[in-house]
């Protein structure tokens, strides 16, 4: 069913997802695939658009993948109520840091201090204060005095980031991987 489509739309709510998302599309995504990835926002903002946008790429024969942070879903009627075989809503369980978080080799690499977990990071219960937590204390310590902003730690990670070993470890990615996989299949 998805194998004659080549075009895929990525939506996601905030510029650090956005880092993310075209990590996952550039590790998963056929070459011959056209991607494109779209911020929208907050999650609130991203729920509520994506009923209006979906509709309009899926008709310009896109399939829309929208991901979320599940922690930030304010509105739980924010739910899309249209339904289409060529959209995919998959939340990242708490927060994406547990994306990044999911990938020990990368957050080494990234730090200089071993992340020791928990595994799977679905499990974090704030996967963003432990992401930044984890950084400034590499900062800190000095084993690494270069990264100082949130957005530095993004980069740093995903310099490194294999989607592979992440998607071991956090339950949520291996969701969304899994759905990339039959859609390119």
């Amino acid at each position: 069913m998805y194998g004659a489509r080549k075009k895929f739309a990525f939506l996601c709510e905030g510029s650090n997802d956005v880092l993310v998302v075209k990590s996952i599309v550039r590790q998963l995504m056929p070459d011959d695939a056209f991607t494109m990835t779209k911020q929208l926002g907050g999650v609130n903002r991203l729920l509520k658009e994506a009923i209006h946008v979906a509709p309009r790429l899926i008709s310009k024969g896109y399939t829309v993948v929208t991901i979320y942070d599940e922690a930030d879903e304010k509105d739980n009627k924010a739910v899309f109520e249209f339904n289409d075989p060529y959209l995919i809503v998959v939340p990242a369980k708490r927060k994406i840091e547990a994306w990044l978080l999911a990938d020990g080799v990368a957050i080494y690499r990234a730090s200089g201090l071993v992340f020791r977990g928990p595994f799977p990071t679905d499990l974090i219960e704030d996967p963003k204060y432990t992401f930044l937590h984890h950084f400034h204390r590499a900062v800190r310590e000095r084993k690494r005095s270069y990264i100082f902003r949130e957005r530095d730690f993004f980069k740093a990670t995903l310099l490194h980031w294999d989607v592979g070993r992440a998607r071991q470890c956090n339950k949520s990615l291996d969701e969304l991987c899994r759905k990339i996989d039959a859609l390119i299949g």
